[in-house]
């Protein structure tokens, strides 16, 4: 039982990447769906602590409702979560992670007694508060279509949500049976095993830089999201590192690319040097770098920095140095992806600026 607990949801449920794929088919819920919903960030932004307000003002309405709640400290988490939920639904990104947050909303509704037409109520009444909002408040004024289409994927959305949260109200209630068929299940693990080893060898090749053997810039992204999402569920913090080497381009013009490539595999080796099991290394084009470092704040951060330059001063370098920008999130303020890596390619290149001055190596944070 203990296996369990240091599992995700996801994982419990078996929940597949190709299986989330098919749910969102069984809805007709496409990227045009996305854009139309990532169309109203500004939008939920602005009237969400009205919608919220209004949603549970029609809740607390209904008396077995208020049973549930029990007292207004309770409720005003709930206001809280609820207004989490609303910036999730219009944020554009509906993948493993968005999934799991979604079986976690179940898993705690049935763990406190929300029976599940008391769910279903809640539903209707959340989609037809947006609704009002959407028709009062219109994200596209001038143009109707957009606004019915945007309802329409409001609602696809909410509906493939809510699938979600009665499969977690299922799986509690047939766990006995589950413990009863662990046996077949330990021979279809052994399948998955060797699929998912498949699928690894084959993800490697795709998230992967050919060169250096660190994760592209694709796969940043991904990884970066994730390590965001999980130090602002734990609060705790993440750190980035962003850097380039000073003078790579003389040394492309003087030496050929060939010396290039091999001083920015130097570079992907140093890098493996230094970092901890648990730390994340890209290459995010060219001759940019960056470093996912979690559970760590700026101090670690800058002493892992200065780990890298003296470890990569003893190679050889070819004169040529880093410029490091590095940001934090969390614990007190947790940044989105994009502000994350504003911010830390904000302050690579304030370093750069002192490197065109004072030649060397320099970190800003």
């Amino acid at each position: 039982m203990l296996s369990v607990i240091s599992t995700s949801l996801l994982e419990q449920m078996r929940i597949s990447e190709r299986e989330i794929v098919l749910r969102k088919q069984l809805f007709d819920f496409t990227e045009k769906d996305v854009q139309n919903l990532v169309f109203c960030r500004e939008w939920i932004s602005r009237y969400i602590n009205q919608i919220t307000d209004a949603f549970y003002t029609q809740q607390v309405a209904q008396p077995e409702v208020v049973v549930v709640i029990g007292d207004h400290d309770t409720l005003e988490r709930l206001k809280g979560s609820m207004r989490h939920y609303l910036l999730d639904l219009f944020q554009g990104y509906y993948d493993s992670e968005y999934v799991n947050r979604r079986l976690r909303v179940g898993k705690v509704h049935k763990q406190i007694g929300v029976t599940p037409k008391l769910y279903m109520s809640a539903v209707w009444s959340l989609m037809s508060t947006l609704d009002d909002f959407l028709y009062k408040h219109p994200p596209a004024p001038d143009d109707h279509d957009l606004c019915r289409n945007i309802q329409t994927s409001v609602h696809k959305l909410i509906l493939f949500d809510t699938q979600l949260v009665f499969d977690t109200y299922i799986h509690s209630m047939t766990a006995e049976i589950h413990v009863a068929k662990r046996e077949v299940e330990r021979y279809a693990e052994s399948l998955e095993a060797t699929i998912a080893e498949r699928t690894r060898q084959l993800e490697d090749l795709s998230t992967h830089d050919s060169l250096t053997r660190l994760l592209n810039q694709r796969a940043f992204y991904n990884y970066l999201r994730r390590e965001l999402s999980i130090a602002e569920r734990r609060s705790g913090s993440v750190c980035m590192v962003y850097f380039d080497l000073n003078d790579f381009k003389k040394l492309n013009d003087n030496e050929g690319h060939k010396a290039g490539d091999e001083l920015l595999v130097l570079v992907a080796d140093t890098v493996r040097e230094v970092l901890r099991s648990t730390d994340l290394a890209c290459r995010y084009g060219g001759d940019e770098f960056c470093l996912i470092l979690p559970n760590t704040d700026i101090a670690q951060a800058e002493a892992l920095c200065r780990r890298l330059v003296e470890s990569f001063d003893r190679k050889n370098t070819h004169s040529v140095t880093f410029s490091i920008g590095i940001t934090q999130s969390g614990p007190e303020e947790h940044l989105e992806m994009n502000e994350m890596v504003k911010r830390a390619d904000a302050k690579m290149y304030q370093a750069k600026k002192l490197a065109h001055a004072t030649p060397g190596h320099h970190i800003q944070s």
